[in-house]
This record gives structure tokens, sequence and C-alpha cells, in this order.
């Protein structure tokens, strides 16, 4: 399975995670749960664009542009569920990458995993999307990023703590379950990839974003007013 099948999956399963908020005839059970799917993927591939970017100054800067022009959309389109004071998921990427950075440059690893939390923590207090546990769930992608039994189990994991975080394991219903599964389903996709790129794509994703939360409110303002 290559970048781009990926790639592919996740703008399709984050489509589902967000059509729901613009036409609310579709909350069901596939839109609810199935685009948990979306973010982890997108996690995993800046990890894959940090170790094999040709010049990390520029994938810095398109991440920036972009998140920066994706906001104002991000915005108008969180205002159909009352909360837009916060940031977009680009910028939870943009943190991530930082915290590989940090981890990958600096020498004195228990000094660059502090860092790593400083700026995990950072997430929460920016309020980015997926707050603390977006930011972390790159860094983990990459640490371990050569050992995929690890990789599934410390995400496993890490859902775990973040689904008590929200005080979602306090009464363990099947709500509870589905989305346990759901935000660690990704990871076969992960396991099942073959290192190739596949189709060429630098600019979709960065141009999809934006794009489909402006269609998704103008279907919203023409449908539901």
């Amino acid at each position: 399975m290559s970048i781009y099948i990926l790639k592919i999956i996740a703008c399709f399963t984050m489509v589902l995670d967000h059509i729901k908020y613009a036409i609310p005839s579709t909350n069901n059970f596939i839109t609810m749960y199935f685009g948990r799917i979306a973010f982890p993927l997108f996690a995993f591939m800046i990890t894959e664009g940090y170790i094999h970017t040709t010049n990390l100054k520029k994938y810095y800067g398109r991440l920036l542009i972009f998140a920066i022009i994706s906001q104002i959309p991000f915005m108008f389109f969180r205002t159909l569920v009352g909360e837009y004071h916060m940031l977009n998921i680009l910028f939870t990427l943009l943190l991530g990458l930082i915290a590989i950075q940090c981890y990958d440059k600096i020498q004195k690893k228990y000094f660059s995993f502090v860092l790593v939390a400083l700026i995990i923590y950072l997430g929460h207090i920016l309020k980015v999307d997926y707050g603390w546990f977006g930011v972390a769930t790159v860094f983990l992608m990459y640490l371990f990023k050569y050992n995929k039994l690890w990789l599934s189990i410390s995400y496993a994991g890490l859902i775990i703590i973040y689904l008590y975080s929200r005080n979602f394991l306090y009464t363990i219903q099947m709500s509870t379950i589905y989305t346990f599964v759901f935000t660690w389903l990704p990871m076969v996709g992960i396991i099942l990839y073959n290192g190739k790129q596949g189709r060429k794509s630098k600019w979709f994703f960065y141009i999809f974003y934006p794009a489909h939360m402006i269609a998704l409110y103008v279907i919203h303002i023409f449908m539901i007013g």
C-alpha cells in the first residue's frame, strides 16, 4: 500500500467525518466512526514526509502557509458545531513535525524527550485540532517507525490514555469500544505500507483540506440555511 493510497483513504474518511456536521441527516455509524481513520494516516504521512523530503525548510513552509490559509475556512466550518476557537489540523501536524526534528537532532535524548513533551503540551495550550493527542500521535509514528509491533501497541496505549482523559473510560459502552477500534484501525494500513510513494500528489492534500471545508460549509448553507 503506497503513500498515495493512504492519502486517498485519509481524505475520503476525513470527508466522512466532517459531512455529518454540514448535513446532520448523514450522522450515522459510518460517519461517526469511520472518520476516526483519517488523522492517524495523516500523522504517519508527516513522518514519511520528514524522512524523505529533500528540503525540510520548504516542507515546513508548505505546512505553515496552508495552515494559515486553512484557518478561516476551518473556523467557518467549526461554527457548525459551535466550537471554532481552535487551530486547524495543519497546525497539529506542524507541531508534530517540530517535535520529530527536536528528537532527531538533539543528541541528549533525555533533554529531547523533555522538549518533545513540552511541544505536545503546547498543542493542548494552543488548542490545535486533536490537541496533545494529535501531536503525540505524530511523534509516536516517528519514534517507532521501524518497529510496527511496538508502534501498534504504543498507539493503542496512547488511545486509551486519550479516552481516559476525555472521561470515556469511566463507563465503558459500545461507543467507547467503537471509538477505540476505529481510531486504531489505521494501523492496518500503516502495517501494509510498502514504502513506496505511488502516484505523486504533493499539493493534493494541502488544497483538498481547505477546499472540502468550504464546500461542506456552502452545502450546509444551501441545504440547511
